[in-house]
């Protein structure tokens, strides 16, 4: 009698192993977005298990729910970041205005809860923050048009050790000096000071964020800055308040409403940094100021009410008129400077521009002669052009107050002269990039057949070309 062959089984180690997947699989955690018909649920279970018992979040927001066998474990929600954090902005290096223009790429975890005891799944919170980071960026674009460089988050030390928060990679960098937000631009302390965490999204979250220009493939989510928000914190308002008690006031001594010419001229300063152009922006964005601003600026009080008012577009206007330009230019130039004094200038641009609507007492319009600095969009030096004159002698009175040592400097055509050339080279020890068109025409042929060379060959005396065409 023959018996038939014995199935070969699996090895002890092949079962344990196989068991172990089986029970993985049966037991598969995923996170997903919470839709519109499951947030009412969302906000009741966070009002329930989570320690501030609030479902609301500011600004931009995205909530998560961890799912394990058809039962919800966790709640996770995200939120805009903070405002201000000094830690955070510390660590990236970057300036206000770039924060202004790339806060919206980081968000906040804002609420995390989990649903079930701690001692039944170890490691669940790291593993469920990990799966939500997977997948975070892109539902933010796909909700908010943006991907995300960046999270944060916050951990009371007197209740939590962020202990998963450390497993899942996050990084420490200090913590809050504890103030709360209670209403608009109003902060009051708590005397709670929280750790703060962070993780990048991306390798170079730090780069990208604090590049003056940002990548290509990240530029099209920088915002503009609105042209109603205050440019400057309250240390920069200070010293522009202390730089224009120089000016003495044009006004008469009679009727004053707003006694300190120093805080009109500082409206109107912040105003254009801020990005608004003409005398009617400047007017609506001081009346855009709150009663902090005012109060930092050192504006008049309405006798009446005890508050802080600001000076109208007609009184801006009048000031600006009375003022000597020229030391006005010189003041705020300085001030700039003064804050720039470590920022190397690339790049400087140079021209000259009629200003609009403005003539002289003689009919004649007014000429401005401008260095502008491409990176940081502001003004280095500023000089009327003289009548019967032009931009070419007044080049280096313009510039002979900067350090140019390695900087470009750039020009359009008319300013394409051995002499500026010459004084940029020898002189101020920069580069130059100057635009050349056929009414020099020498100079227009010499380049023309540089053009021309072979790859590789420069010939600055232009005596080794030959006729014909450009070799292959």
């Amino acid at each position: 009698m023959i018996c038939p062959p014995k199935p070969a089984g699996l090895s002890r180690p092949q079962r344990l192993v196989t068991e172990i997947i089986e029970e993985l699989a049966a037991q598969q955690i995923t996170v997903e977005l919470v839709g519109p018909e499951e947030e009412a649920l969302w906000n009741k279970l966070v009002r329930k298990f989570h320690y501030l018992k609030e479902h609301r979040m500011v600004g931009e927001c995205l909530r998560y729910v961890a799912i394990k066998n058809g039962r919800w474990i966790a709640l996770i929600g995200w939120s805009s970041a903070a405002f201000h954090l000094g830690p955070r902005d510390d660590w990236i290096g970057w300036t206000a205005a770039q924060r202004n223009a790339g806060r919206h790429l980081i968000a906040c975890n804002a609420r995390f809860a989990l649903l079930t005891p701690k001692s039944q799944s170890p490691n669940l919170a790291s593993h469920l923050l990990s799966l939500n980071l997977n997948r975070l960026s892109q539902d933010w674009e796909d909700c908010y048009g943006h991907p995300l460089l960046l999270v944060e988050t916050y951990v009371d030390p007197q209740r939590f050790e962020g202990t998963c928060y450390r497993a899942a990679n996050w990084v420490e960098i200090g913590v809050t000096k504890g103030f709360g937000r209670s209403r608009l631009d109003f902060y009051q302390l708590h005397d709670k000071p929280k750790a703060i965490f962070l993780y990048p999204l991306h390798p170079k979250a730090r780069q990208i964020l604090s590049a003056p220009v940002m990548p290509p493939n990240w530029a099209p989510y920088r915002r503009q800055a609105n042209p109603r928000d205050y440019p400057l914190c309250r240390q920069q308002t200070q010293s522009l308040l202390q730089a224009l008690e120089k000016l003495k006031d044009p006004r008469r001594h009679k009727g004053w409403r707003h006694r300190r010419v120093a805080s009109i001229v500082a409206i109107a300063t912040a105003a254009m940094i801020a990005g608004n152009d003409c005398l009617l922006d400047i007017g609506d964005f001081a009346q855009s100021l709150n009663q902090n601003h005012l109060r930092s600026l050192r504006a008049s009080r309405c006798r009446k009410t005890g508050k802080f008012i600001a000076p109208s577009e007609s009184t801006i206007r009048r000031v600006l008129q009375r003022l000597d330009p020229a030391q006005l230019d010189t003041i705020v130039n300085d001030w700039l400077r003064s804050h720039l004094k470590d920022w190397h200038i690339a790049a400087l641009a140079v021209d000259g521009k009629c200003v609009r609507t403005a003539a002289k007492i003689n009919g004649q319009a007014l000429q401005l002669f401008g260095a502008l600095d491409t990176q940081t969009q502001l003004f280095c030096c500023q000089i009327p052009i003289p009548a019967k004159t032009n931009e070419i002698p007044c080049l280096k009175e313009l510039l002979k107050d900067l350090d140019l040592r390695g900087t470009l400097v750039t020009a359009d055509a008319l300013n394409t002269q051995k002499s500026t050339a010459t004084h940029l080279v020898q002189e101020k020890q920069a580069d130059y990039l100057l635009v050349v068109k056929e009414n020099q025409p020498k100079l227009f042929d010499k380049l023309a057949r540089l053009a021309r060379a072979p790859e590789g060959v420069f010939f600055p005396s232009g005596h080794h070309f030959e006729p014909g065409p450009r070799p292959p």
